[in-house]
């Protein structure tokens, strides 16, 4: 495993001044640093959502440091960042172990949370027309456009899925209110891992579906109209989770 990658892109250098000085300011460059501790914590997530690691399985940091070929340090930064995002639990004396794997209730409650948070929010946030937020709306909803399946495992499906969290991460945020946009962040992990579970299964999905929900909510946006923000929403995640629980009922 590497332990860091850097990519540097660099510019032209700036002209010398019509004093024939050179200008002091740096070359402009751009530097995209993946960090140990990120890429450590990526294939540890990986592991775990592809159930490489299957719910309840114990996490031995020795045994992590060895196959991804790191130190303890990463490995421990890695799963207290998991642990926060409720995809590894820990007890005194036991260590860490994967987290049990959403049950169809709560997957049921968290929908209905996302119907309450989200079309409230669309409601309060489209008639207000932000530029910032039309933008940052249409910029997600593009990368999402660019990966025409959605895959069924981590790797596959983490553009899509990324992107598709920065839309209503943007949509909850257009209400302007910090403690609702906090609450529906911290459920983003949940959302991730219970996709990727329930969809195991079913081989790739086309995304054509989704995206035509998602561009009638941009709509709505665009034309500040909240009442049908709110609806387009509703549809929105209603067919998510008739999409998320459809096998997964057939089955109970």
């Amino acid at each position: 495993m590497a332990r860091q990658t850097t990519t540097t892109k660099s510019r032209s250098r700036p002209a010398a001044s019509s004093r024939g000085k050179r200008d002091t300011k740096p070359a402009g460059r751009t530097i995209v640093r993946t960090t140990l501790s990120e890429q450590t914590y990526e294939a540890i997530k990986e592991q775990i959502l592809d159930q490489t690691l299957p719910p309840g399985a114990r996490l031995n940091i020795d045994l992590l440091s060895h196959d991804l070929g790191v130190s303890s340090s990463p490995v421990r930064e890695a799963l207290a960042r998991l642990e926060a995002e409720r995809l590894v639990v820990s007890e005194l004396y036991s260590g860490y172990s994967v987290a049990p794997s959403p049950s169809l209730e709560y997957l049921r409650d968290l929908n209905a949370y996302r119907l309450v948070i989200e079309t409230h929010c669309a409601l309060i946030g489209a008639p207000k027309r932000k530029k910032t937020v039309l933008t940052q709306m249409r910029q997600a909803f593009d990368r999402m456009a660019a990966v025409p399946q959605l895959g069924t495992r981590y790797r596959e499906y983490r553009r899509f899925v990324q992107a598709d969290m920065r839309f209503h991460e943007v949509l909850v945020a257009s209400a302007e209110n910090e403690v609702m946009s906090d609450s529906h962040a911290s459920l983003h992990p949940i959302i991730i891992q219970s996709r990727l579970y329930l969809n195991r299964e079913g081989g790739t999905t086309s995304s054509d579906e989704v995206m035509a929900e998602h561009s009638r909510i941009i709509e709505a946006f665009e034309n500040g109209d909240g009442e049908a923000a709110a609806a387009a929403v509703r549809h929105h995640l209603e067919g998510g989770r008739r999409r998320l629980l459809a096998g997964a009922d057939e089955e109970a």
